[in-house]
């Protein structure tokens, strides 16, 4: 028997599980590879201006417009 265990969301730089949040609402660091993201309101790919929620739980982390991430590296 195979379950998924689901370790967090995706780093954008080395593509592992392990980005969690820091103690700054809408910051985030890779535990892995220790690179530092910050979440933005501006798509970097397709420049759409979304609204985020800094301290939300379930916080989305990608574009509604492209889908593209909205974390920006700090």
């Amino acid at each position: 028997m195979s379950a998924e265990v689901n370790l967090g969301p995706t780093c954008p730089s080395c593509k592992e599980p392990w980005l969690r949040p820091t103690a700054l609402p809408g910051r985030y660091r890779c535990v892995y590879c220790l690179h530092r993201f910050e979440l933005r309101s501006i798509c970097p790919d397709c420049g759409e201006h979304g609204t985020i929620v800094r301290m939300s739980k379930s916080m989305e982390m990608s574009c509604n417009h492209c889908g593209g991430s909205l974390l920006a590296e700090s």
